[in-house]
């Protein structure tokens, strides 16, 4: 990937050496330097995902609150599908960001619409590949020790030993000129090196997404309650209200789930400035770049 190696770059390099806790104010600081050029792709991508999850979302806790005997399992599936194709979104959009971010001495600020798009989609190709893995790897492991954990209450740190190296899979497939087989061992090869690091961010990053979450979540299950509150047929209650309450969930859950992908593209892009220190340590990256594009020294 180019890189402008001139003190006075700008851009937040990814082939950087940094601890944990630079490696997520590196993302954060991506995310503030581009949330324009972010927020708008994300709306193309990932809003409609998020409208389309929602319905199911409403249709489970309709059914809830009503009582059926039977979950409606159509909704469920459809609401997990959609959720797959949202993560492949979200991949594929972050990924083509950081890319064009560090291929660019400008980093997004002169990137259009074509150029976006023409970088898009074999990235979209690609995550679409690497999410089979992820799902194969993450899914099982997570049943396995949801299982053990009840007789082994350490089995959830060795899911983390397990699952965490699997998050540096997408930015290797799709950073590098690699295949998904060479793209899932070096990303273990890296986690086991860099566990210490990887643990540290995971935990950070979970209080961080709760916070998020909780921020949207509060309003969402005082809503809840309401819906469950006037759902009651001895309740004489005013259509308006209704039709205000039930608005208003519909407006949140779609909110819920935007910010649940938010929450995960900040995990994403802090795993991808991990894998870059990770590189630069053991490769010297930042060098091997310069001297492949001389005109930048």
């Amino acid at each position: 990937m180019r890189r402008n190696s001139k003190p006075t770059d700008p851009r937040i390099l990814l082939y950087k050496e940094r601890t944990a806790s630079e490696c997520m104010n590196a993302a954060f600081d991506f995310i503030r330097s581009n949330w324009k050029i972010l927020l708008r792709y994300s709306l193309y991508l990932i809003l409609p995902v998020s409208i389309i999850q929602t319905v199911g979302i409403v249709t489970v806790v309709d059914s809830a609150i009503a009582n059926t005997s039977e979950p409606p399992m159509a909704d469920l599936i459809a609401f997990i599908l959609f959720g797959t194709l949202g993560f492949v979104l979200l991949n594929a959009l972050i990924w083509t960001m950081v890319k064009l971010y560090h291929d660019r001495p400008d980093g997004l600020v002169t990137v259009t619409g074509s150029i976006f798009w023409h970088q898009f989609w074999p990235i979209l190709g690609r995550m679409a590949v690497a999410v089979v893995p992820l799902l194969l790897i993450l899914l099982p492991v997570l049943v396995i020790s949801a299982v053990i954990q009840v007789f082994i209450p350490i089995a959830f740190f060795a899911y983390m030993v397990l699952a965490l190296p699997v998050l540096l899979i997408s930015p290797i497939f799709a950073l590098e000129r690699v295949s998904l087989f060479e793209a899932i061992k070096r990303a273990f090869v890296m986690g086991f090196r860099q566990m210490g690091a990887l643990i540290l961010m995971a935990l950070t990053l979970v209080v961080m997404v709760y916070v998020l979450e909780g921020v949207v979540m509060l309003p969402w299950g005082l809503l809840i309650a309401l819906k469950s509150f006037f759902a009651d047929p001895t309740l004489a209650t005013l259509p308006i209200v209704d039709v205000l309450v039930k608005s208003l969930f519909n407006l949140f859950s779609v909110l819920f789930c935007y910010v649940t992908y938010f929450s995960v593209a900040v995990v994403l892009i802090s795993g991808a400035y991990l894998y870059g220190s990770s590189v630069q340590q053991r490769e010297d990256k930042s060098l091997l770049t310069d001297i492949d594009n001389f005109e930048n020294l």
